[in-house]
């Protein structure tokens, strides 16, 4: 049969230029494996060997004859004409055709060796423009050894200008080289391995994910290729810092929202605790931390709770038994009109109740059915669950045929679906009883955010030597933040368990624009100082108010008169982190 017909390939537009550099040999080619061959015919298969006669370089073909391609505007119809006749127009015979295009590779291989890609180009598109139309030809109407030489020559003429669009940073030209010959060989090594290349040059996730692809099945295929696993790790590499990035950059658009409400509620909470602090000094009491606070303050919102619910409860009591009453006093008015006799309170109410059970007997042919009782939520819903799986079900505990939920993995950070409002895992883990997911990046790009928003500050606070100075301390930098995050569903109840250790950065800044030079006190006009902050136990089973916050200084310290108020400001900085490092567990554990 036929080989199909391989449409010429347009000349593309330059790219930038490469992300990571090519191994070149003396010649300036690429260089994956030893050395080359003559011919493409007897040369090796290595995907990297340049500078071979017969498979040297890519690159694009002329301008003079490309076709119309990504972006380029329809032949005008003088063009298509132009076209219709060189249709009619057989050309040169078979035998002359593949003469032109073994000529042409030659000749682009000596222009690509002596540095001139475009050159090589164009001589490179002469002989695909040469060879092209054979390949659509019968092998009986050419004969087998004809149509083996121009299609070797097609091959090595693709592969070649795929290695000169590689050294001009021609990515996407180079790719659709190496795909024209893919089709005609979907294992060539060398158009694998070149496209692959020019692949992750693009440096997108598709294309580097593309490039991954092609360099394994070359390492499959030619085990003993160190380049191209050198190169198959870079992708990998890069691959996974993509795909990184976009993690990020979803779970920045998805928790924006939340992370601003929470800031700007403890922001609130800080002023309250703040002005607390100050009525506490003023009235000589003992002083608070802002955990110890914290948790009163929370105690007071839930008595209040408390005590609201209490009273809707008390009220919607009050109004049924006014309603009660209500129906009791006309029931004792018709009992005294009829002549009947009258009836208390307590006794009604029984009536009342024998009345309505009897009515839902006769509504039902007097049999009376559990799902008419007085049941709450949860025993509803556990009889309907029990119903639609069947009596065995509900007699041994099995799930049987189609009740058994089917398995599913569970990705990245997917929140799971709730299951009438209650469940929390995954479609597969429907009983709830055990499920743990990895939320150790999320919680590392969440809990970096809050430290990074730690900050405390005055506009005026008293200096040593009477004087008054602007002070702010904050968190400049999250140094490192080593650990783990694993969120663990135990029996439908998530356990926000997290376990790291953090070394952080800060900077304080005295600035008091009336003390000059001379002032004693150890301030100058802008006096700063830096430091380090140690969170060596920051995990779930630590209270933030408990966080141990080792702190110590870098570089030029205070003087001795500046030290204690510099002490009081590194203090409230940490006692501020630990405020953070609060807000951090509470949108924590409100991931599902």
């Amino acid at each position: 049969s036929s080989l199909p017909f391989l449409p010429f390939l347009s000349r593309g537009v330059s790219a930038p230029g490469a992300r990571w550099c090519m191994p070149m040999d003396g010649e300036g080619d690429v260089v994956m494996a030893d050395a080359a061959a003559d011919s493409e015919a007897t040369g090796p298969a290595t995907p990297g060997a340049g500078g071979d006669s017969s498979d040297m370089a890519v690159g694009s073909p002329s301008s003079s004859s490309a076709v119309a391609g990504e972006g380029d505007t329809p032949m005008a119809t003088g063009e298509a004409a132009a076209e219709a006749d060189a249709a009619a127009d057989p050309g040169p015979p078979p035998e002359e055709r593949v003469a032109r295009a073994e000529a042409a590779k030659e000749e682009g291989n000596a222009l690509l060796k002596a540095g001139d890609a475009a050159g090589a180009l164009a001589k490179y598109s002469e002989g695909v423009e040469a060879t092209e139309p054979l390949l659509e030809k019968d092998p009986a109407e050419l004969g087998e050894d004809l149509q083996s030489r121009g299609t070797a020559a097609y091959q090595a003429l693709r592969l070649n200008s795929a290695q000169a669009c590689l050294k001009t940073g021609d990515w996407r030209a180079a790719i659709e080289h190496a795909d024209k010959v893919l089709l005609l060989d979907k294992d060539n090594t060398k158009a694998l391995y070149r496209r692959g290349f020019a692949s992750l040059q693009l440096d997108t996730e598709g294309r580097v994910d593309s490039a991954r692809a092609d360099f394994a099945r070359v390492a499959t295929l030619d085990p003993s290729n160190r380049e191209v696993r050198t190169q198959l790790a870079k992708a990998k590499d890069r691959l996974k810092e993509l795909k990184d990035e976009e993690k990020k950059r979803l779970s920045m658009a998805m928790s924006g929202g939340l992370y601003h409400e929470h800031h700007a509620r403890l922001g609130k909470q800080q002023a309250a605790y703040d002005a607390e602090v100050q009525r506490r000094q003023e009235a000589g009491e003992d002083s608070i931390s802002f955990e110890d606070w914290l948790k009163k303050e929370k105690e007071k919102e839930e008595e209040l709770k408390k005590k609201q619910r209490e009273e809707a409860e008390q009220k919607q009591k009050e109004e049924q038994q006014a309603l009660q009453q209500a129906a009791y006093s006309r029931e004792q008015e018709r009992r005294k009109e009829a002549g009947e006799e009258e009836i208390d309170f307590e006794a009604w109410v029984e009536l009342e109740r024998q009345r309505e059970e009897g009515l839902r007997r006769e509504r039902i042919g007097g049999v009376l059915r559990t799902d008419e009782t007085e049941l709450d939520a949860e025993e509803r819903r556990l009889l309907q669950e029990t119903k639609s799986k069947g009596y065995y079900h509900g007699r041994l505990g099995t799930v049987l045929s189609d009740a058994a939920p089917k398995p599913q993995q569970v990705q990245g950070d997917a929140s799971p679906q709730p299951r009438n409002g209650e469940h929390v895992g995954s479609e597969w883990n429907q009983a709830g009883t055990w499920e743990e997911k990895d939320m150790t990046a999320w919680a590392k790009e969440r809990l970096t955010a809050w430290l990074q928003q730690a900050e405390v500050g005055a506009s005026q606070v008293q200096l040593p030597s009477g004087r008054s100075a602007e002070v702010s301390a904050k968190i400049t930098k999250v140094k490192s933040l080593t650990g783990d995050a694993q969120l663990v569903t135990v029996r439908k109840k998530p356990k926000h368990g997290y376990n790291f250790e953090a070394d952080l950065s800060f900077s304080l800044c005295f600035r008091s624009p009336d003390v000059d030079s001379e002032g004693g006190d150890g301030a100058t006009a802008a006096e700063k100082f830096s430091g380090g902050l140690t969170l060596p136990e920051l995990s779930d089973s630590t209270q933030p108010g408990s966080l141990r916050v080792d702190a110590r200084w870098k570089g030029t310290a205070p003087s001795s008169e500046l030290m204690p108020l510099a002490r009081e400001w590194v203090d409230k900085l940490r006692e501020n982190v630990r405020c953070q490092v609060s807000g951090f567990r509470d949108e924590y554990r409100q991931k599902k």
